[in-house]
């Protein structure tokens, strides 16, 4: 229903006056109004309010008309141009079903204070594209590089396909598993199979997920409408065009099923990489005379006794195919879109993240969602009711593993990448799980325990520190956040904390006991922050992270955040002259700062060249 009170002062209605105004006095061609009935009848299944027909003389000597057509949201909601004497859905690019074009992309805004000019503009885009649309000159261009979304025009099939594989050719074999209500393609049944039991969770027993062979034809150039696959035969068309290859690999496929094969077909577009899927139908269970179901595929033949040319004649026939729509769930495609130039390095990487608490549980999940492809999580504690507020897990982890709940959650959430969960403490981390240390890429401790992070330290200065190592924490109440990135050159991080595990370092200076609250429990403590405050502290050791991650560290540094003066200052609070010589002492905080992390002779330097023996 249409909202009367519509844009600001405008309104519905006076933007209506307003277009019709500007169509009378500045476009020289014949228009009239349309009735609701007209609009009715053509566009029964829009929303259009008002509407105007306007003759335009093309260069063919042809009289065209062009439907201006707003709906309920104008002036705010952009107009829409159809052509009322289009040749059809698939015949001209840009062109839908109705005749209306597409001319704008769907996140397009517009002036809703101006919507005459708005309607004239769009007029003259329209008049461009359909001069360039009877010359000929995009036609082919534009069906070919947008393949994918003439495809969802023809397509004929509810159920989509998820894709897994890479979108790139050589043409190949990859394989597909059929579910309820999904198909979903990987690269090689082990893929297929480990995404599957990440996702889905393993199946009962020895039971192992079940795959077939299908098929990628990879094209050169997008297919035209007229090329879409109608009958099984045409893809053997499609593949003949391809090259020999492809013909060898549908009779392949064709060979080796006992049911209807699917080919995904790809081709590179103007945005990127495209795949379209289509399933042969020849293969489906049929009612001979006698009254017995058959399968006219193996009619006449065993599965193992059927020869590889009737198998091919009979999938790729004159019964019709099945055309779907693929989504990518490729991991380039989840981490970017494809375009993220860093995927492929982060895809290779392996972190350990020491400490899932309130800042570590945040920090992996940033890690998770860049795609690091490999995450060890560790912590030897179970969640608590109090950590429910600042923590990623929620009410039904409650008294299990930090590390292993957050693990569980991640892998199915990802379930392309590796994450693995370890219960265990920092000295048994050091002293039984070196391995895992070793093959790490990048190690983020976020214990907030000087007994735990000082093990870490000391193992990493024994190790030759070859693995760099962010260590994150917060100040209290979280106007204060530390990233210190330990690399092979530079302090190690007792370099800059004391024996107790006070850093040198200390951004904020709190009166005595304003720093932590008591529980009401003898001896309990904790430092007050909340999820919001602790946002911008997780993000300053999660880029930290990542940082190291994409372009490893030489030296070591320390990253901080500082919040905003007047939270501190209403925490009871003021900066340190450390923090003041740093950022200046006007500085209205907000903002990150960044400086050396210097190695002295520290205790734990000392260890140098000694073995490390830490009790488990």
């Amino acid at each position: 229903m249409r909202n009367v009170a519509g844009y600001g002062p405008l309104g519905f209605e006076r933007a209506v006056v307003s277009l019709e105004a500007a169509l009378r006095e500045r476009l020289p061609a014949p228009h009239r109004r349309l009735n609701p009935e007209e609009i009715d009848a053509a566009y029964r299944h829009r929303n259009f309010e008002r509407g105007w027909r306007i003759d335009m003389v093309c260069s063919d000597g042809t009289t065209r008309q062009i439907d201006l057509l707003v709906g309920a949201s104008f002036p705010a909601g952009y107009p829409r141009t159809a052509l009322v004497d289009s040749p059809g859905q698939l015949v001209w690019p840009h062109i839908e079903y109705d005749g209306v074009l597409c001319l704008l992309p769907i996140m397009a805004e517009v002036d809703a204070e101006d919507p005459g000019s708005v309607g004239l503009n769009l007029l003259g885009r329209s008049a461009r594209l359909i001069e360039e649309l009877i010359k000929g000159d995009i036609v082919e261009r534009d069906f070919r590089e947008e393949f994918l979304t003439y495809w969802f025009y023809a397509r004929d099939s509810g159920k989509k396909v998820t894709s897994l594989i890479n979108p790139a050719g050589p043409s190949r074999e990859v394989r597909v598993w059929r579910g309820h209500e999904m198909v979903i393609v990987g690269e090689t049944h082990e893929q297929l199979g480990s995404w599957l039991a990440n996702c889905f969770g393993k199946l009962p027993g020895k039971k192992k997920y079940h795959s077939e062979p299908a098929a990628l034809v990879w094209l050169p150039q997008g297919p035209l409408p007229s090329e879409y696959p109608a009958i099984g035969a045409d893809l053997m068309v499609l593949a003949e065009g391809a090259g020999v290859e492809d013909v060898e690999l549908l009779a392949g496929i064709a060979s080796s099923a006992n049911k209807d094969v699917l080919v995904l077909i790809g081709a590179d577009g103007r945005g990127g990489p495209g795949l379209i899927a289509v399933t042969t139908t020849a293969a489906g269970m049929s009612l001979a005379r006698h009254g017995r179901v058959e399968k006219p595929l193996l009619k006449g033949f065993t599965p193992k006794g059927l020869p590889t040319a009737v198998a091919t004649s009979r999938l790729y026939s004159a019964a019709p195919v099945s055309k779907a729509e693929v989504s990518r769930a490729d991991a380039a495609w989840i981490h970017g879109r494809g375009k993220d130039l860093r995927t492929p390095t982060l895809l290779a990487k392996t972190v350990t993240v020491i400490g899932c608490g309130s800042v570590g549980s945040s920090v992996a999940a940033r890690l998770v969602r860049a795609g690091v492809g490999t995450s060890n999580l560790v912590d030897p504690d179970d969640l608590d009711w109090s950590n429910l507020g600042r923590h990623e897990l929620g009410a039904g982890s409650v008294g299990k593993s930090k590390a292993l709940e957050l693990a569980g959650r991640f892998q199915k959430d990802f379930p392309h990448l590796s994450i693995n969960g370890h219960d265990v403490g920092a000295h048994a981390l050091v002293g039984g799980y070196q391995n895992l240390l070793a093959e790490s890429d990048l190690i983020v401790s976020m214990t907030g325990s000087w007994d735990a992070e000082g093990a870490i330290n000391r193992w990493h200065v024994v190790d030759g520190r070859a693995t760099p190592i962010v260590y994150g924490w917060t100040e209290s109440r979280a106007a204060a956040g530390h990233a210190v990135t330990i690399a092979v050159e530079g302090g190690c991080l007792r370099c800059g904390v004391g024996a107790t595990g006070i850093p040198s370092f200390q951004a904020c200076h709190w009166p005595a006991g304003a720093a932590t609250i008591e529980e009401p429990a003898c001896g309990n403590h904790f430092t007050p922050y909340g999820a919001v405050e602790l946002g911008f502290v997780v993000d300053l050791i999660a880029d930290a992270a990542l940082r190291a991650l994409i372009d490893p560290p030489v030296q070591s540094h320390h990253d901080l955040w500082l919040a905003k003066s007047d939270r501190l200052l209403a925490s009871g609070g003021v900066w340190s002259e450390a923090a003041c010589e740093l950022v200046g002492r006007d500085s209205a905080g907000g903002r990150t700062a960044s400086r050396r992390w210097l190695a002295n002779d520290c205790p734990a330097c000392s260890l140098v060249g000694d073995a490390l023996i830490t009790p488990v």
